[in-house]
């Protein structure tokens, strides 16, 4: 016996038909709807768009690592302007903090003050020469003073010794020492040197608060001298520079030996690649101080021996 099988027929008859005779449809096909086959062409604006997203992983924007602020407020990624913390504070605490960050404000940019600022606007409300976001600070007052001008000063600011020695620098993993010109600035609050001497040297750094910083030891020129002082340094670009706009010809060293000076040449304009703050001002001070008898120069002893400060003309006297 022969096992019927459905549409058993219907395969065998399409079996015997000629290829130039139509096929019949198939019980299961016979009455379902005939649909159009939609091809896309290869140029159409889907088909494109669909390569496309398929040959190139989605990936997600990110700023570039230039876009890095480090907000000097709160260490984030934006501008002091942008800073939350920044703007909720009274526009005498925002000055504060401008002047002690180091920024211009002007146009609240660390990469320059406000004497040297090149923007050409300035505050929104009075078209002073400082930010908006400063506008109301008492200290602003300060700096606005009307000062009658004058054509003849009766002395020269910058005719001014200031404190500088030549200095030994050591550190762990360099060979022998290098001497570098330095600066004594008691107004500053820490230690720094130049970027050039950081690398010339090959010293070691490390980051704290998106500052940069190093430590060395300095010891006085004199070899013979056992004193030395272990130094945490600030790594900025502003350094090296030169202290003197004018050649100095008065000589302050007259009435001392070249043994008992820091710097051997105080009034030359060697750049100045480190300056020493006031973190380390009351380790390097000695007692006592003389007249160096031109204007109102004083020599005055260190660590790292006489140094001279004071205006070279007298100042006028009330």
């Amino acid at each position: 016996m022969v096992a019927y099988l459905p549409n058993q027929d219907c395969r065998l008859d399409d079996r015997n038909r000629s290829p130039d005779s139509p096929a019949r449809p198939t019980a299961r096909s016979a009455n379902r709807p005939i649909r159009p086959i939609h091809r896309p062409s290869s140029t159409s604006p889907e088909r494109r768009q669909r390569s496309r997203s398929d040959a190139r992983p989605r990936q997600r924007q990110e700023r570039p690592s230039y876009w890095q602020y480090s907000c000097g407020l709160c260490q984030d990624d934006h501008a002091l302007s942008a800073c939350e913390r920044f703007r909720r504070q009274t526009p005498f605490q925002r000055y504060e903090t401008v002047e002690r960050r180091g920024y211009c404000r002007n146009c609240l940019a660390r990469s320059h003050l406000a004497p040297d600022c090149p923007s050409l606007t300035g505050c929104r409300r009075c078209n002073d020469r400082h930010h908006t976001l400063l506008h109301g600070a008492s200290q602003l007052d300060e700096v606005s003073l009307n000062i009658e001008a004058i054509t003849t000063p009766a002395f020269a600011w910058d005719l001014v010794f200031v404190p500088t020695a030549m200095v030994r620098i050591t550190a762990e993993g360099m060979e022998g020492f290098s001497m570098l010109r330095a600066i004594i600035s008691q107004s500053a609050t820490m230690s720094k040197i130049s970027y050039a001497a950081f690398r010339r040297l090959g010293l070691q750094s490390r980051s704290y608060k998106g500052e940069r910083f190093t430590t060395f030891t300095v010891s006085p020129r004199r070899t013979n001298s056992d004193w030395s002082l272990k130094v945490n340094a600030l790594i900025i670009e502003d350094l090296p520079r030169r202290i003197y706009s004018d050649p100095i010809l008065e000589d302050p060293t007259r009435c001392f030996t070249n043994y008992a000076l820091a710097d051997p040449d105080p009034r030359g304009n060697s750049p100045i690649d480190v300056e020493l703050g006031a973190d380390t001002y009351s380790a390097i001070r000695k007692d006592g101080c003389t007249a160096a008898g031109i204007g109102d120069v004083l020599a005055y002893n260190t660590q790292l021996g006489y140094v001279f400060a004071g205006p070279i003309k007298n100042m006028p006297r009330n």
